[in-house]
């Protein structure tokens, strides 16, 4: 990546494994994760995540961020297809997964609740490629992409109703985080940023610049403005050279953030707590620290997506099949020392922090 420089490389014979590979499926299962009711979760942070049983089976485990007080939520059977797109809902109380049908949501009890995809739009070539969960976690918005063109669908729906309604035509668009229960930002590859409230509504502009690639952090909407595209996968619209600017929600306020010192296709992701941007190029899966004093979280661990703690003490790494726990106590440009695996091997991971401004 232009500019990056690759300060963060781990080494995999310095990474400590302190969490060990279980097996997941099997009657122990139910002793490992304690007597009685489980105790519960912190609600400061929370993974989710799979294992298959040498059975084949698939379990879906639940843990703080930590890793402790794990608990197995459900199974699914040896013969299903393998599950992925791992959610937190928005307050943490359960976690949604992409099924062959469309979505299921288990709670922390263990009770699910699917939302169909309609039959018309999965046989016409349509699959699930992102769900953001609205802040009570009563709301879904899902990005559907055909694989043969890449041309994408907005669908819409809730818990209550149980089932996914279509937004509106937007183009190639897909749906970034939630501003509150009743609103939802999109991003178009047309360069149009805005928000949406309810399925067949119009578009509320965000800004009148072209832009995409939005995070919101709380109190402000954070972007990218520049030439968008034509870079576009399953994880959103990338924009060329890109600036960084944020507003409020309501569209007021509009200003210039700090430079990115880097050139190329990029998305941005999150901020990291001392004003850098976590960033994606369009050429790599896995994720940078962008800014002065630019570092790659790439390494051999490959991750692909980092989340800070409430406290800001330490951030989670998710890779490909690993959870990586990264100590910031020592600095926010880590070194080797400052990686530790929680869980390897491991399936579509997801990590919950409540939201809150980062600065």
């Amino acid at each position: 990546m232009p500019y990056v420089a690759a300060a963060a490389l781990i080494a995999v014979g310095s990474v400590a494994l302190v969490y060990a590979t279980v097996d997941a499926g099997d009657t122990a299962l139910a002793s490992s994760a304690g007597a009685g009711s489980p105790q519960p979760l912190s609600s400061t942070g929370r993974l989710a995540y799979w294992r298959q049983s040498p059975s084949g089976a698939f379990v879906l485990w639940a843990s703080n961020l930590d890793g402790s007080k794990a608990r197995p939520l459900t199974t699914l059977a040896a013969n299903t297809s393998r599950p992925f797109g791992t959610r937190w809902t928005g307050n943490g109380g359960a976690v949604a997964f992409v099924t062959d049908l469309g979505i299921a949501v288990v709670n922390l009890d263990g009770t699910r609740t699917d939302i169909p995809v309609p039959g018309q739009v999965r046989n016409a070539g349509f699959r699930l490629v992102d769900q953001r969960w609205s802040p009570s976690g009563r709301r879904v918005a899902a990005t559907l992409q055909r694989s043969t063109d890449g041309k994408t669908d907005l669908w819409m729906g809730s818990l209550d109703r149980r089932d996914l309604v279509a937004a509106g035509v937007f183009g190639n668009a897909f749906f970034g985080d939630w501003l509150s229960d009743d609103e939802v930002l999109v991003e178009s590859d047309t360069g149009v940023l805005g928000s949406l409230r309810e399925p067949g509504q119009s578009l509320r502009k965000v800004v009148d610049m072209a832009a995409a690639s939005p995070f919101f952090d709380g109190s402000r909407v954070f972007f990218l403005a520049g030439s968008v595209g034509p870079t576009i996968t399953a994880s959103g619209i990338f924009v060329t050279n890109p600036i960084v600017w944020s507003v409020r929600p309501d569209g007021a306020d509009a200003r210039r953030e700090g430079r990115i010192e880097v050139l190329g296709s990029l998305r941005l992701d999150g901020i990291w707590p001392d004003g850098r941007y976590l960033m994606h190029n369009g050429a790599d899966q896995t994720q940078f620290i962008v800014g002065p004093r630019s570092t790659s979280l790439a390494s051999s661990s490959l991750l692909r997506r980092a989340v800070v703690s409430a406290d800001r003490r330490f951030a989670i790494g998710l890779g490909g099949s690993r959870i990586v726990r990264i100590d910031l106590t020592r600095g926010l440009s880590p070194a080797e020392n400052a990686f530790v695996v929680l869980l390897d091997g491991v399936i579509s991971a997801d990590a919950w922090v409540p939201r809150s401004p980062l600065r």
